[in-house]
């Protein structure tokens, strides 16, 4: 009897404990899987609660910036992961996004040194061996790369990102049929991986083979990332083989809105304009040789006829 007593006093004490108000909040703050904004919202509410303490608002501070990483909010993302690195030097969500960071922005030598410090620190995971390997690749040492990625891959065989870019260095390797298989198998793990579906339309324009694929992939890619400049590429060239002229002219222009000089966009542009009637297309082909005075011929290789 008294026992019984006791668990009814314990649950009623339990039942007039007031609920955590920011349960919701920590819930929604470290969920990946939540909406960006919705992420953002929740962890600034549990950073300005005044709660949390210093390893606590470490971690708040890092899935912030996670959350406006994933939002395409880059600068606010880096601010976050820097005030969480203040606060704990060591808090792997902060050292893993800002290494993304700024290795998108071309800082290899500033983000090598956070990678290797999660990795000596027991948080080798898929993803950060996968930026490892992408070091290696932007440096051209593509042996190494692949070396790193076959490492993310062991650590986690379903990481779409690690095939799609460890095809691009057996590419480079002239390993055509390699690249190949890794493309196809990134597909396979996410066939809206806008990368691994313009890899493999310029691996197929590039080997002249299975324009069909080629084409289902550029317009896949396209769709699932409009700015990725490889995709609009990739897909102008497919137009221009087609006779297209005016929907290779868009593509091109859309590649060019990310990267105005870019000599394969302007050259293709050019290329569309002549072939539709507009001379003035002349001035975009020269243009595009003054930055790549081989670029006509790329186009040749690639089945374009240019006029």
């Amino acid at each position: 009897m008294k026992r019984w007593l006791v668990a009814g006093s314990l649950l009623a004490l339990a039942a007039c404990q007031p609920p955590d108000p920011m349960a919701d909040n920590r819930s929604a703050c470290a969920n990946a899987e939540r909406e960006p904004a919705e992420r953002v919202v929740a962890c600034t509410a549990l950073i300005e609660s005044g709660e949390l303490d210093e390893a606590g608002r470490a971690d708040a501070l890092a899935n912030r910036g996670a959350a406006h990483r994933a939002g395409g909010d880059v600068t606010p993302a880096l601010r976050d992961f820097e005030a969480a690195l203040r606060i704990n030097a060591d808090q792997p969500l902060a050292l893993e996004g800002r290494a993304s960071i700024l290795l998108a922005s071309g800082q290899l030598d500033a983000a090598e040194p956070l990678v290797d410090r999660l990795i000596s620190a027991g948080h080798a995971s898929g993803n950060v061996l996968r930026i490892k390997g992408d070091i290696a690749l932007q440096r051209g040492e593509y042996s190494d790369a692949i070396e790193h990625y076959d490492d993310a891959i062991s650590a986690d065989g379903r990481l779409a990102l690690a095939y799609a870019h460890r095809a691009r260095a057996k590419e480079r390797l002239q390993d055509a049929p390699g690249a190949r298989a890794d493309y196809d198998t990134a597909i396979r793990h996410d066939g809206t991986l806008a990368e691994a579906r313009a890899g493999r339309c310029w691996l197929n324009v590039r080997e002249d083979r299975d324009f069909a694929q080629a084409r289902n992939d550029a317009d896949a890619a396209v769709a699932a990332e409009p700015q990725l400049v490889d995709a609009q590429l990739c897909r102008g060239v497919l137009q221009l083989r087609g006779g297209e002229w005016e929907n290779a002219r868009r593509a091109f222009e859309a590649a060019l809105a990310v990267e105005p000089g870019n000599p394969t966009a302007l050259f293709g542009r050019g290329v569309a304009r002549r072939r539709s009637g507009d001379g003035e297309g002349r001035e975009d082909m020269n243009q595009a040789r003054d930055f790549d005075r081989h670029i006509g011929e790329a186009f040749d290789e690639w089945g374009v006829e240019t006029y």
